[in-house]
Order: C-alpha cells, then structure tokens, then sequence
C-alpha cells in the first residue's frame, strides 16, 4: 500500500485516565436525553396527551417483547451499515448524499444476481446475491469519485444527482421488465427462495441479514486503528501534508466513496433478501438519508455510529407502536422523536463539529488547488 504510513510511525497518544472521561459523557447523554423528555411530555401534555401512557408505550415497543426487539433490530441495522460506509468517507474529508440511490442499486443488483443463480444451493446463491448487491452500489458511486477526484466535481452534487437517477431506473424497471404480468403495482417478483435471509427469531423480523451489521461494523473499528484508517483520516485533516508523505489524494477519495457504495449496496441486499423478499420502488425507503444523520449524530466512530442506529430504530419502531396502541398523531410522534435525536445530538456535538470543519477545510483546499492549476 503506497500511501499508508507504518506502525512505527504512528504517533503514539498520551495515556489519560479514561474514567472521569466515561463518566462526563455518561452524565452529559442522560441530561441531553432528560431535557428532551421532559420537553417532549410538556409537548403532549398541551396537546391533551398522557407523557406516561405515550412513553411507556414507546419503550414497549421498542424493547417491550420479542417482536419489538427484532423490529428494533431490524430497522437499527441497516441505518447502521450505511452509517459505517459513509463514515469512512466523512473521516476521509468527504460528504456522499448518494446512499440511497445505491441502496436502489443494490437492491436491483442483488434481485438479478439471484434470479441469474436460482435453483443453485443457498451456500453459492446468497453470497452471490450479496457481491452483487455490493458491486452494484459500488458502480453507482464510481463516477460521482471519479468525477470528485479528477476534475474536482463536488461529491454532495453529483451522488445527489445519481439518487434521482436511481429513482428513475427503479421505478421504469418495477413498471416494465422487472414487474410479474399479474402485479397491479410497481414490484418485482417474489426474491428466489434460495437466496432469502432466514429468520433468526421465529415471529419477529429479525432475519440473518441483520447480523451483517454486526461483520462490518467489526471490520470498520478494525479499519479506524489500523494504517490505512489513519492515512485517510491524516488526508481527512490535511489534504497537503497528506500528499506531501505520499498518500494518493486520488486513491483515498476512490476508495472511500466505493467502500460507502458497497455498504449501502450491501442493504439493498439484506432489505431485498431478508426484509421485504421483494423490490419494490420504496425499498431504500430514507434509510441513505437517515444513514448519513447516524454517522453524522455518531462522530463517524465505531460506538457512537451504532449507538445512533439503534437510537434511530428504536424512535421509529417505538414511535409506530406509541403511534397505534395510545392513537397519538403521527406528527406528535415525529416531534418526541426530533427531540430526543436533539439531546443526542447535545452529547456528540464536537465530533459533529469537528468533522463539519474537517469536510469545509477539504473543500476549501480543493478550491485553491484548483485556482492555482486552472
């Protein structure tokens, strides 16, 4: 590897006593999150509602059974996945709003990769589907890198744009080639039973797909210590002094919106494969949007990524629950949600700020890079 930096290299971080640290930032989430409880019980109490009932019901629902944890689970791992892909990239100085179109991608991707190995033993079909899924959504980003790397096109643009193209293509395809003669809506086929993600509890949507998440967010905080982490995050930082101990400008910006595109590919595998079972236009639903609000609220770290994914599907599966059994508009749910995402928000506030700094300097060097060499 060209540009990584050796071990010896690495500068060695001063000892600190990791307890008082433990303790501030546990203090500092519990009143974050009581400020936002409080605030939000104010919230109902005007609006004729019962703080208890609704709270108590929410947590139910989000933890209060079975069905509920795997409900949990099952919306918090996806958000995750998307989470550690585009946090590789924000470390990296990069912002890609082009999760959601690769989602798509993956999903169409993983569809013909499994329909191409139906009738193949599940050991062959269901990685071959996930390779797909992956390749795919590591397609659909390829230009908008290339273009971010080699002519300087900004990233938020082009991957935004390549999310309204992925919308077109799905829905042309879910209307034409890809839809069964009998189906009155926009949807594909039934996904090829040797391809589908099992439950891993019966009655519950909890499938083994979810589990995926726990791989690659392993495999992510083995990346954040290891050398390459620490040349893409010293690009992240300082683009020119990067370059200047021979780290590849044009190789980082490649690599990591590919590795965003791959992991969001890899959920329009597991959301085709072991969710739904199915492509239908909504697939991606917000998850590449929602993705980049969870390595955003999380500090692009391996803890605070999956803290915010399970605190985001614990607000939507807790939220629909609250939302059926205690009759409370959707939108008094939505605003509780908002307001607890703010007091976590309140807790991971510096890294938040420290990686906006991070991406505006990359911007910022990019630009005088580019009035000195017109």
């Amino acid at each position: 590897m060209s540009e990584a930096v050796t071990g010896e290299e690495l500068p060695q971080a001063p000892p600190d006593d990791a307890g008082p640290k433990l303790t501030t930032a546990l203090s500092t989430s519990a009143l974050a999150v009581l400020i936002a409880v409080v605030l939000g019980g104010l919230i109902m109490l005007v609006s004729g509602e019962n703080p208890l009932t609704a709270y108590t019901a929410m947590i139910d629902g989000a933890f209060g059974s079975r069905f509920a944890l795997g409900e949990t689970l099952s919306r918090a791992a996806p958000l995750a996945i998307v989470g550690y892909g585009t946090a590789v990239a924000l470390r990296s100085g990069l912002i890609t709003i082009g999760a959601q179109g690769q989602v798509i991608a993956g999903a169409i991707g993983a569809l013909l990769t499994a329909q191409f190995f139906d009738g193949a033993p599940s050991a062959t079909a269901i990685p071959a589907a996930a390779i797909g899924g992956a390749l795919f959504g590591m397609a659909w980003v390829l230009i908008p890198a290339l273009l971010r790397a080699r002519f300087h096109v900004n990233e938020i643009l082009s991957t935004l744009l390549f999310t309204e193209f992925a919308a077109l293509l799905i829905e042309y395809l879910l209307n034409n080639p890809l839809k069964p003669p009998t189906a009155i809506t926009p949807q594909s086929d039934p996904y090829p039973d040797n391809g589908v993600l099992g439950l891993v509890l019966d009655g519950t949507r909890f499938h083994y797909g979810v589990l995926v998440a726990v791989v690659i967010g392993l495999a992510f905080a083995w990346w954040v210590h290891s050398d390459r982490g620490f040349a893409y995050d010293l690009y992240g930082e300082n683009p020119a002094l990067a370059q200047s101990l021979g780290i590849s400008g044009n190789r980082v910006i490649i690599n990591s919106l590919l590795i965003s595109g791959a992991t969001a590919g890899l959920v329009g595998w597991i959301q085709a494969a072991g969710l739904l079972q199915r492509v239908y236009v909504e697939i991606a639903s917000d998850i590449g949007f929602f993705g980049l609000v969870v390595a955003f609220l999380g500090g692009a770290t391996p803890g605070g990524v999956l803290v915010a994914a399970l605190l985001f599907g614990a607000l939507q599966s807790g939220g629909l629950a609250m939302q059926s059994s205690e009759g409370i508009p959707a939108s008094l749910s939505d605003i509780i949600q908002a307001l607890l995402l703010l007091g976590f928000s309140i807790r991971y506030a510096p890294q938040i700020v420290r990686l906006t700094r991070k991406v505006a300097a990359n911007f910022t060097l990019i630009g005088k890079g580019r009035s000195r060499h017109p």
